[in-house]
């Protein structure tokens, strides 16, 4: 009895150590954020800007969310500018450089404009593997034969910055709004 018990304690400490080990190397400096409630996009050229915001302070199922339309000019191109906020209590967080700078191995936002010909979304910042992060970058207005659509905001986050790497497939939802885009001539 005696051997078998000092025969399992010799069984288990690779088993702790096995578990340590995965722990660390799975772990991630990521320690998380607040709840994102708000997005609002900026559309710059030269002086000129255009916003669009999406804000649910309260988050689903409260009241409705306020939704602004964005409203660019067909065939422009755009600098565009993301800041994600936390607008659920008092003050305000503006989470953007959490996001999109500490935390941007761990994050990204993909877009889909509805219908696709409607904006060429492409991000210039990148994380330290020069993966896309989407805070900010080049939007390309679709021609005027687009009267209006939408773009879907998608903010996925990697609990380990090697899931990004698989895009959609991995990760959880921060953020997933639409808004409203309606073409200016």
């Amino acid at each position: 009895m005696r051997w078998m018990s000092a025969k399992l304690v010799w069984l288990a400490v690779p088993l702790v150590w096995i578990a340590c080990k995965r722990e660390k190397k799975d772990g991630s400096e990521d320690v998380g954020h607040p709840p994102v409630s708000t997005i609002e996009v900026r559309l710059i050229q030269g002086g000129d800007t255009i916003r669009g915001r999406y804000k649910d302070p309260d988050g689903p199922g409260g009241r409705p969310a306020t939704i602004d339309t964005l409203r660019p000019r067909a065939g422009e191109t755009y600098t565009y500018l993301l800041r994600i906020l936390d607008e659920t209590g008092n003050p305000t967080h503006d989470l953007s450089e959490l996001i999109f700078g500490q935390q941007k191995n761990t994050h990204r936002m993909y877009f889909f404009p509805d219908p696709e010909n409607l904006a060429t979304i492409e991000p210039s910042d990148v994380d330290d593997l020069g993966r896309p992060v989407g805070g900010r970058g080049t939007w390309r207005q679709g021609p005027a034969s687009v009267s209006e659509g939408s773009v879907r905001f998608l903010l996925r986050h990697y609990i380990n910055p090697s899931d990004k790497n698989f895009g959609l497939e991995r990760g959880s939802t921060d953020l997933d709004v639409s808004l409203p885009v309606r073409i200016q001539n």
